[in-house]
């Protein structure tokens, strides 16, 4: 069996609402995704924001700019 996030892999959509301003919050993609031109292509133990357990997640507010980091558990498939 294999642990995959089930936003990366649209299993799952994100409902949240930004906190400031009432608007939907955007998936921005998984943080380790920002760390360079080819870190979504790395291998996943020599990122800094790895773990075991969960994926962690940009979120964004299109309206307002707010923007946090959720942690989501892997799903086994």
């Amino acid at each position: 069996m294999e642990k995959i996030c089930p936003l990366c892999n649209a299993l799952q959509q994100i409902t949240a609402k930004c906190p400031q301003c009432g608007a939907a919050l955007v998936d921005g993609g998984a943080v380790n995704s920002y760390l360079g031109p080819y870190s979504p292509y790395m291998d996943t133990q020599c990122l800094p924001f790895t773990s075991e357990d969960y994926c962690l997640h940009l979120l964004y507010c299109p309206v307002c700019q707010y923007d946090t980091r959720i942690q989501l558990a892997f799903v086994m498939i």
